[in-house]
């Protein structure tokens, strides 16, 4: 028999935001979760609507994808719900070994990955001693410290620059503390949310542009909740090359390939940010555009979020290769994206798999597309 512990629904109701009281356990989440049976979704809120705190082990493979939330009928918020489990279990210090060198690799070298905060913009040329500019691009840790994330952001830069506009770096940064959040350490992740806005609140720009999807949704949404408030407009970097598009500050040449785009779940799920990427890939004279069985708000997902992508968690693979397996089916050997994450998951398995695959930023393209231009009219 089970009885219901009312005290501990109550306070997990509280955690939770009352979320789980919205599930009448029709199972579409389990039937859908890209981890398969890893997770045991209905299983999971089932049990935490009889006041039973699930067991440890299986909610750290929870990727935030939220896929399951997007098909669930009552929209429940179901990657809120896992990620509050996390932080429960995070106070009552019952987590896996990695999340604890994950956590002192933050507060040592301000990312998750461990590299010398010394070395975070050593690639980074010389962009002047004014801290005011017309936009401030905040790198994320992946891009920082990966040679092909930092290629993206020069580009970027550049393309910026080409539209008449001034650009700086936010060279006071550490992690935005996307991996802290999703390893429920909240009290770590306040104290870097309020020691990031402050330092941004210390630059004069119009916006503040970030390359990363993870990066945008903690400062937009997740700071805020934090106290952490920037008074800065804060866009995606697709968000705002689109509208330098249509403003005809872009004048871009022409490019021969066929593209497929890969919505990250942070910006499609979470944000809502779609039909910009397409704008831009779609403006590219020469482009020949086809989409994935799964695109936009219903898109698969690289199985790098929810701090898998630091937690090696190994059953992510699994949903990285699903991804992979609909570029194969629709035949081409390119794949723009908007995320370091998803570019660094996809990279790393297509090799593994021998695949001849090209993934690349969107800004990539565009990039080249105006070296086209300019080559074009000199």
């Amino acid at each position: 028999m089970v009885r219901v512990d009312f005290g501990n629904r109550e306070r997990l109701a509280e955690l939770m935001d009352r979320e789980f009281y919205k599930c009448y356990q029709c199972g579409t989440c389990t039937v859908n979760c890209l981890l398969g049976d890893s997770l045991l979704v209905r299983r999971t809120i089932r049990h935490i609507q009889l006041g039973i705190t699930p067991e440890n082990g299986y909610i750290w493979k929870c990727i935030s994808c939220n896929f399951c939330g997007a098909q669930c009928p009552s929209n429940v918020d179901i990657a809120h719900i896992f990620r509050s489990l996390k932080a429960l279990k995070y106070e009552e210090k019952n987590y896996p070994e990695k999340v604890n060198e994950v956590l002192w690799n933050v507060y040592e070298e301000g990312n998750p990955l461990g590299s010398p905060k010394k070395e975070r913009f050593t690639w980074l040329q010389k962009t002047g001693s004014s801290d005011e500019y017309d936009v401030l691009i905040y790198t994320c840790c992946m891009a920082a410290y990966d040679k092909h994330g930092q290629d993206i952001l020069m580009r970027t830069a550049y393309i910026l620059e080409k539209a008449g506009l001034k650009v700086g770096f936010f060279t006071d940064s550490s992690c935005c503390g996307d991996a802290v959040y999703h390893v429920g350490d909240d009290y770590f992740y306040e104290e870097v949310a309020n020691q990031n806005a402050e330092r941004l609140d210390g630059y004069k720009a119009e916006v503040i542009l970030t390359v990363s999807p993870h990066v945008y949704h903690n400062l937009k949404n997740l700071y805020p909740r934090y106290n952490a408030r920037i008074s800065t407009p804060i866009l995606h970097h697709t968000q705002y090359l689109y509208e330098l598009l249509n403003e005809g500050r872009l004048k871009l040449g022409k490019l021969e390939a066929r593209v497929t785009y890969h919505d990250p779940c942070y910006l499609a799920r979470y944000n809502d940010i779609v039909e910009e990427p397409r704008g831009l890939l779609e403006a590219i004279d020469g482009i020949e555009f086809v989409e994935m069985p799964h695109s936009k708000r219903e898109t698969l997902c690289c199985g790098g979020g929810g701090g898998g992508i630091w937690l090696e968690n190994e059953e992510a693979r699994d949903v990285t290769r699903r991804r992979l397996d609909e570029v194969a089916y629709i035949d081409t050997n390119v794949m723009a994206t908007a995320c370091p994450y998803c570019i660094r998951m996809f990279e790393d398995e297509s090799k593994v798999l021998n695949m001849d695959l090209n993934v690349i930023d969107v800004t990539e393209l565009l990039y080249e597309a105006l070296v086209q231009s300019v080559k074009a009219s000199t």
